[in-house]
């Protein structure tokens, strides 16, 4: 595992750690869905404001497009 392959590793494992850390605080009471969707939203506009970037563009792109969705708005709350 090295160079590119490692980075592309290490995203998808920090994804799937996040999108199972949302849950399981969800599903403690902890947080509500709007409250890790607005962690979400932060996160990418944290990003955004490194558009020059085209890694920290791309990425603000994942949490948006893949992680977003997988706590829609109507998620129970």
């Amino acid at each position: 595992m090295a160079g590119k392959g490692r980075e592309l590793y290490i995203g998808s494992a920090t994804s799937a750690v996040l999108v199972s850390l949302g849950r399981a605080l969800i599903e403690k009471d902890l947080l509500t869905n709007a409250e890790v969707r607005a962690v979400l939203m932060k996160a990418a506009d944290d990003l955004g404001q490194h558009e020059y970037s085209e890694p920290m563009k791309g990425a603000a792109g994942i949490i948006l497009d893949d992680l977003l969705p997988q706590f829609p708005e109507n998620g129970g709350d």
